[in-house]
């Protein structure tokens, strides 16, 4: 398949960046160097290339009950200005896409959203929503804006003043929308995340400001770091189609009080009776730093109970951490179980922690 470049990619190569290919993207992989792109994001703003996530934008008097109906997020709780955690499910309840949906300022008599997704369920997204269309008064456009990720205690300051907005709430994440730029306040990056979206010749311009202005241009080893700390999931590393939307334990994405949606009944069910017979957990592991992504979870007999989805050296920490796929059985918070290390068989000690359950 195409290897895709983003509207960025010249900006990071004349920073000097390496690049990695990741779900078919070309994407920054370092600048200066993972250990001062994470100081930046930790102390200060980071920049960074936003291109692996996809945009579509929706509107139409019937929006909120046609997406309603499909997506697993209650949209009456959606407000003006504000974002949401959302999903779209097949019937069993496996991820058809990561969503978070803003509720995008417009006129009184007009309903606008923004629907932010993987760049790798896009296609299968918008094919689901021609499926599901019929005579309701709603439009889409996908308009491929350029987005800049502005990272770090200063971004969200930093990034309103770049663009001249303000955010009309206090909302976790949120939205504002100028004359030509969108400015997202996003909750899934892992540090206090602003996101900068619109045409190139407006985005690449604010890019060399803000970098003039001394925030420092970071790559994927760095956003990478900063998820897996804060115990969030990427779609592609743990969790995708394959997957329930309780084994993700992403469950502040589903509603169990509004109406049916694809996938509904399985999460309410697992809900109810019990857990899933996989979850996604947070892993805390012992020891020097060695690479354990894809490795192999054992309980304390030595019979296999999952894989290391994700791992990083974590600087906040100062151990390794990571997320894994486990059964039920040992996904149990404090359980200590064995990580095997792929290149030489070793084990290395691991202790789970299992999210909190948090609803939409």
């Amino acid at each position: 398949m195409k290897i895709l470049s983003t509207p960025l990619e010249k900006t990071f190569r004349e920073w000097g960046a390496d690049f990695l290919e990741m779900d078919h993207i070309r994407l920054p992989l370092r600048v200066a160097g993972a250990g001062p792109e994470y100081e930046a994001a930790r102390t200060a703003v980071m920049l960074a290339d936003g291109g692996d996530r996809a945009w579509i934008e929706m509107r139409g008097h019937d929006l909120v009950d046609f997406l309603q109906r499909i997506l697993s997020s209650d949209l009456s709780k959606l407000a003006s200005g504000e974002g949401q955690w959302s999903a779209m499910l097949d019937g069993k309840g496996h991820w058809v896409a990561d969503l978070l949906l803003f509720r995008l300022t417009a006129p009184a008599d007009e309903i606008r959203i923004g629907i932010d997704l993987p760049a790798e369920c896009y296609s299968n997204f918008l094919e689901k929503i021609e499926l599901y269309h019929f005579a309701e008064d709603i439009e889409w456009l996908t308009p491929e804006p350029t987005r800049l990720l502005l990272l770090g205690p200063d971004a969200i300051a930093t990034a309103q003043a770049a663009v001249h907005l303000e955010f009309p709430s206090t909302h976790a994440f949120a939205s504002v929308q100028g004359e030509t730029v969108l400015l997202i306040q996003r909750p899934d990056r892992g540090v206090a995340c602003a996101e900068l979206l619109g045409p190139k010749e407006e985005i690449v311009p604010l890019a060399h400001q803000l970098s003039a202005q001394g925030a420092v241009p970071g790559g994927w080893v760095a956003l990478d770091i900063l998820r897996v700390e804060d115990g969030r999931p990427r779609w592609g590393s743990d969790f995708d189609q394959h997957v329930t939307l309780p084994a993700s334990n992403e469950w502040q994405r589903a509603s169990l009080t509004k109406g049916c949606y694809a996938g509904q009944e399985v999460v309410a069910k697992i809900n109810t009776y019990g857990e899933s017979p996989r979850q996604l957990c947070k892993l805390q592991f012992e020891g020097p730093p060695r690479p354990l992504l894809g490795a192999e979870l054992h309980d304390a007999e030595g019979h296999k109970m999952g894989r290391v989805t994700s791992w990083v050296w974590s600087p906040k920490e100062n151990r390794a951490v990571g997320l894994g796929m486990l059964r039920r059985r040992i996904a149990i918070d404090g359980m200590e179980i064995q990580a095997i290390d792929p290149y030489d068989g070793t084990a290395v000690t691991a202790t789970v922690a299992v999210p909190e359950k948090v609803f939409g």
